[in-house]
């Protein structure tokens, strides 16, 4: 598998589309030609949407500055990632990515039901996913979805979208139009899905996994005019 910072390196610029969410609709099973599989929709029926009865939206979730690395510029409210070509001050703790600008949220989930809603920038390289406290901050192996510690969504400078965990790396056949994604949790169930918050919503992928620590919402933008914004 080639390193993170050599695959980061690769794609050109183009652009990318925009829709408007809509909220409240039932997900549909299928995206172009990503299948929900049986067994999924079988075993936890609300992983088409993430709005099942009784599955709270993560409130207040913001992103934790200590784990921000430094060319990750975070917003007053905390809720906003955005790539900064001027180098942050920020103290090296332990806790902060030392290689790549990502960061974490300060809230994990070490159980239960949840989802979480974010938009993306139409430019630049950007991903959002989950990853346990454990991640290495340093290193290449720190790199969100190049490890078994973190998963994502990844969207490129081309307008291209893989998934990525572990030396796996997916492309979305079919690419969506709306950088508005919701990211459904089911812990128990070891279930991590996205979702395209268009009309209507459309499953994109969900990773299985049997999960073994709390999870942290996680965030990455490694290119100039990259930004994530927590919405929901």
């Amino acid at each position: 598998m080639a390193a993170p910072l050599t695959v980061l390196q690769e794609r050109e610029p183009v652009g990318a589309a925009f829709c408007a969410v809509e909220e409240g609709k039932n997900g549909t099973n299928k995206r172009g030609n990503i299948r929900i599989p049986e067994t999924l929709r079988t075993r936890s029926p609300g992983i088409r949407t993430g709005l099942q009865d009784g599955v709270p939206e993560a409130t207040g979730l913001v992103l934790d500055i200590n784990t921000a690395g430094t060319q990750v510029s975070v917003s007053e409210d905390r809720r906003s990632a955005s790539y900064s070509l001027k180098r942050q001050r920020r103290p090296q703790t332990p806790e902060r990515f030392q290689l790549f600008p990502q960061a974490l949220s300060a809230r994990t989930f070490p159980s239960g039901r949840h989802y979480w809603e974010v938009e993306g920038s139409e430019s630049g390289l950007w991903l959002v996913g989950a990853a346990y406290p454990s991640i290495e901050r340093g290193g290449e192996h720190s790199c969100l979805g190049y490890n078994a510690r973190s998963w994502g969504l990844c969207r490129w400078d081309n307008n291209t979208y893989t998934v990525r965990h572990g030396s796996k790396i997916t492309d979305l056949i079919d690419v969506p139009n709306c950088p508005r994604i919701r990211i459904w949790l089911d812990y128990e169930a070891g279930h991590l899905s996205f979702y395209e918050l268009s009309e209507p919503i459309r499953h994109l992928h969900t990773f299985s996994a049997s999960f073994t620590e709390p999870l942290h919402a996680a965030f990455g933008v490694w290119r100039e005019n990259s930004w994530v914004r927590i919405i929901s």
